[in-house]
């Protein structure tokens, strides 16, 4: 395969189509100095879809005030930060104001896995069949305080995502039928995502997120020219990426107050 370079250039590329993910599915986004605002009054516990992203170099200070002008309403305050040396700086800073502070590794497919996998046990299934799993999964993580309502709203906007960036839908099934992982595979034609990668915890140790990842990384490397996935840097997932193929090729940072209330979902 023909690998893409870790450049500037192909990070600038995995930004553009995420950003573009935000603009099919966000009711509002309109550019500002430092970036863009998002907003989505109808889904406002979605964080994705809610919130500023920053390009450059932004103070502390600067920052709350832009969340106070542009999120003050919404009950929390989400941040993108796309800039290295202004990420690192309010990385430093808003902790000690109560923010929390997450970095997601973007990593390009640029080679072959270490080794074969099979993926016959890999299936298509339904929507709502997916976004089942999805909903338990949001559900069971404690770290997104999501309530009822909030769990509807991610969920939802999960399937305008699926649907606007022409999901393909991939899991596993254990032998009674029971859907236990799911990926998906998100395109624009020339760019693919892999995203979603998830496994029920009694179902993990059993390789079905190799198997996932695998297929999904196959499929894509046979239509795009691009191919990458995002993962949490201080967590285990970015070093399976690495065994199949991906290699890092960004970061951005992701800063979350939750006010008065619980931080909301993705």
């Amino acid at each position: 395969m023909t690998a893409p370079d870790a450049t500037p250039e192909t990070f600038l590329r995995v930004l553009e189509f995420q950003r573009r993910s935000i603009e099919l599915c966000a009711e509002e986004v309109h550019e500002i100095e430092e970036g863009w605002v998002v907003r989505t009054p109808a889904l406002p516990e979605v964080w994705s879809l809610n919130h500023l992203r920053l390009v450059t170099e932004v103070t502390p200070d600067r920052t709350i005030e832009l969340c106070q002008a542009h999120l003050g309403g919404t009950g929390f305050h989400h941040v993108i930060v796309e800039h290295e040396a202004a990420a690192l700086r309010l990385g430093q800073a808003l902790p000690r104001a109560g923010w929390e502070v997450d970095v997601e590794l973007h990593s390009v497919l640029a080679h072959d896995p270490d080794r074969d996998t099979d993926t016959s046990l890999v299936v298509e299934p339904e929507e709502e069949e997916a976004l089942g799993l999805v909903r338990r999964w949001l559900a069971e993580d404690e770290t997104l305080h999501l309530d009822r309502e909030g769990l509807r709203q991610v969920v939802e906007s999960d399937r305008l995502t699926w649907r606007a960036r022409q999901a393909r839908r991939l899991g596993v099934r254990e032998p009674d039928g029971r859907l236990v992982g799911l990926t998906l595979v998100f395109s624009d034609g020339p760019v693919a995502q892999v995203e979603t990668v998830y496994v029920i915890p009694e179902a993990r140790g059993r390789g079905y997120a190799r198997a996932l990842v695998t297929r999904a990384a196959g499929l894509a490397r046979g239509e795009h020219e691009l191919t990458f996935i995002v993962a949490d840097d201080n967590d285990w997932p970015k070093e399976l990426y690495a065994r199949l193929g991906f290699d890092p090729v960004g970061r951005t940072w992701l800063l979350h107050h939750p006010l008065n209330r619980g931080k909301g979902g993705q």
